[in-house]
């Protein structure tokens, strides 16, 4: 004996269908957000090891000085301020004293991005060098004021032999991505920062354009700096 179709039925079904198809939906959206939650804590986690490791390092980066000898004269141990954490540079946003912003760049391509939030572009010229030195960082989850980086304030790099090196922003840019052409050469002594912007949407490129303006300790090479 036949069920009989009345507009109940038709109805429940309707239902049931938009469950299903809703279903396929929001499930991989959901997934796909959880997986990119993970991504972000463990990032956060290496980082914030990075800059421990970092500044436990500085407290004892300069080497060779004799009991009660003034640190000024004492001589940076290779890889003293890096504390052993595998970072390259330890950026600063000075300019931002506020809200204390400060990350391990490591050296390598945009794939470091995946496990850190700051990479140094391994292509461009270490701090302090010639040329155009390159960083990237992601903005989340702790940059979140950083697109109030305005020309006339300062970002501090530190490289791992302890040398400070502190950069005046000149430019900023907001780009969508294709646009961005700030990551050439230059012929001065530059400091390019990008990251992604609004906050957690990344549609656009903040990129930043700095000048040399001070060194606190040995330039590269053994070179005064600027």
């Amino acid at each position: 004996m036949s069920r009989r179709i009345t507009p109940a039925r038709v109805l429940m079904a309707i239902g049931v269908a938009l469950i299903v198809a809703g279903a396929a939906i929001v499930v991989p959206a959901l997934s796909s957000r959880w997986s990119s939650s993970q991504q972000v804590s463990a990032r956060q986690g290496n980082d914030e090891s990075a800059l421990h490791a970092w500044r436990s390092g500085g407290s004892d980066a300069l080497a060779g000085a004799a009991s009660g000898a003034s640190p000024a004269v004492a001589t940076p141990a290779a890889g003293a301020c890096a504390g052993g954490s595998g970072g390259y540079a330890l950026v600063e946003f000075s300019g931002l004293a506020a809200y204390g912003y400060a990350g391990v760049a490591v050296d390598g391509n945009w794939t470091a991005l995946d496990d850190h939030s700051m990479v140094h572009w391994y292509g461009s010229p270490a701090p302090g060098g010639a040329g155009n030195v390159i960083i990237a960082f992601h903005r989340e989850p702790d940059f979140q004021h950083v697109d109030l980086l305005a020309p006339g304030e300062t970002v501090t790099v530190q490289s791992a032999d302890c040398a400070r090196y502190v950069y005046t922003i000149t430019r900023r840019w907001v780009l969508t991505p294709g646009a961005v052409t700030q990551l050439a050469p230059t012929p001065g002594h530059d400091l390019t920062l990008i990251t992604c912007t609004p906050w957690w949407q990344d549609y656009d490129r903040l990129v930043w354009r700095a000048d040399l303006t001070a060194v606190e300790g040995p330039a590269p090479g053994g070179t005064p700096g600027p």
